[in-house]
């Protein structure tokens, strides 16, 4: 009982105590709030870079194509999949560090929580060495399998530029991965300030290089690359900054650390399902430019989807950051009720706000596919004829996107349940989850679908993926809701929390 009564006391010291007490309508808010404003500012600057790219109004010393514009966005577009990629190893860290984190908080075990951030820090090093062998070694071939005369006008110039960019990208991708883990580390304690100030000062970098490298010193690809890694690298010193000047609740030194297997389990254990869901995206994209290069513009249009509907989900993931830790924290705590207010509050709001994205989708595809049109004729090429082509590219675009857009509501329950599911504890049923909304049905239906319909019908995929999950899993995942707590209640009637 003592040791008790000395938890309690050292977790009422601790500025991620306000999880236990704050009104749950007010605690999400402050929770949530800044995490959607760096994850819109995050989607902006994804975005500016394809205006920017798109809007070439220069040649370059050889290419040979007839739309710059569409081949340095095409370069970058092919390449998405492996960015996608490097985000979800930070995300898998960052997501298993959070949910521990917050869970040992809300028992008031601060030493293990200590112990997971620093294991954390070293996994995302680790993961950066890894990302630099890989930058050096499948960037040409991964560049090469997706260029071909229908996904490119210069194809020699598109996997010149794709290579170089995505080379780049993974060599100095540590900013990335460290920021995405310490942004979350920082959210497990309850701190959503310093997260969003780092991600507005990457974001605002970014976008102010954009402008001068490939504006002003028409530097095109490599001027967005160099922007993007400068940006990432600004938001992870403020983030390290932070944990060396100001105490937190958990500190990442690793004066003196000794790295423990049982920690690297638990991150993994618990981010395996955030890490292969983000990684499924990285693979479907993969898939889906396979078939998508066989068809004008198709690989074109799938990524200015993605760039587009990010401020749609961004806002969503962005709630999410918030809600995991409250979910974990008082899923730790026992809190049955503030868990259930917290995941119906969640629930409510992305569902406005994909309600919202639908109708946005539906009702004005053909502006939001106008931001990608290419200003710039090629040599010999009149402007009839580039008008003449952004109009099909449009026309194309906006089908796709209504297409898509159907899975938007479905997919706000797919996206919370699959953190509930992650913030008690159930890593394989969010796991199956993820798998089956991304892989097991998404695939199946794009091969089907391409194969009756071509690219009138490969799109309904996505709406058809998310349904069916929802449909499949829910029952799933309000057993293990049920059974979890059940299993907490009892460890805190015995004493054995640990």
């Amino acid at each position: 009982m003592t040791e008790d009564k000395e938890i309690t006391a050292q977790s009422e010291a601790l500025q991620s105590d306000k999880m236990r007490n704050t009104k749950i309508g007010k605690l999400l808010l402050t929770m949530s709030l800044p995490a959607i404003i760096s994850m819109l500012v995050q989607a902006l600057y994804n975005i500016v870079d394809s205006i920017f790219l798109t809007g070439i109004n220069y040649n370059v010393s050889g290419y040979a194509g007839k739309n710059i514009g569409a081949d340095s966005f095409a370069a970058v577009s092919i390449v998405m999949p492996m960015t996608m990629l490097v985000v979800a190893v930070g995300i898998g860290i960052g997501v298993g560090a959070n949910a521990y984190i917050a869970r040992k908080l809300g028992e008031g075990n601060k030493q293990n929580a200590d112990k997971c951030a620093k294991t954390a820090i070293v996994m995302a090093l680790a993961a950066w060495v890894v990302m630099i062998i890989l930058a050096f070694t499948i960037s040409k071939p991964f560049v090469k399998l997706f260029v071909n005369d229908k996904s490119a006008t210069d194809v020699d110039y598109v996997v010149k530029q794709g290579t170089l960019y995505l080379t780049i990208y993974m060599a100095l991708s540590g900013g990335l991965i460290i920021d995405i883990t310490c942004a979350r580390i920082l959210q497990a304690t309850g701190n959503m300030k310093i997260p969003m100030i780092s991600q507005l000062a990457g974001a605002l970098t970014n976008i102010g290089l954009d402008a001068l490298f490939i504006i002003a010193f028409k530097w095109g690809v490599l001027g967005a690359i160099l922007a993007t890694v400068i940006g990432q690298w600004t938001a992870a010193v403020i983030d390290l900054a932070v944990f060396v000047f100001k105490k937190q609740d958990v500190s990442i030194s690793l004066k003196g650390f000794r790295p423990s297997k049982h920690y690297f389990l638990r991150i993994t254990k618990i981010g395996a399902p955030a890490l292969i869901m983000n990684a499924m995206g990285s693979v479907i994209t993969i898939i889906m430019n396979a078939m998508l290069k066989n068809y004008d513009n198709g690989i074109n249009i799938l990524s200015a989807y993605f760039k587009v509907q990010s401020f749609v989900f961004m806002p969503v993931f962005g709630l999410m950051q918030g809600t995991m830790p409250i979910l974990s924290y008082n899923y730790g705590a026992n809190e049955k009720k503030r868990f259930n207010d917290t995941f119906k509050l969640a629930l409510y709001i992305a569902l406005g706000v994909m309600v919202a994205g639908t109708l946005l989708f539906q009702l004005c595809p053909d502006a939001l596919m106008s931001i990608f049109k290419s200003n710039m004729p090629a040599e010999g090429q009149t402007m009839e004829e580039l008008a003449e082509q952004n109009t099909v590219f449009v026309r194309d675009g906006a089908y796709a996107f209504r297409c898509i857009s159907i899975a938007f509501i479905p997919a706000a329950f797919s996206i919370l349940i699959i953190n509930m599911l992650q913030s008690i504890n159930c890593p394989v049923s969010s796991l199956l989850m993820s798998l089956s909304r991304q892989l097991l049905f998404l695939i199946p239906a794009a091969l089907l679908f391409n194969y009756l319909w071509q690219l009138k019908g490969i799109w309904f995929c996505y709406p058809v993926a998310e349904i069916l999950s929802v449909a499949v899993y829910l029952p799933f995942a309000v057993r293990d809701y049920r059974k979890q707590f059940k299993y907490k209640a009892k460890q805190y009637e015995d004493h054995l929390l640990v």
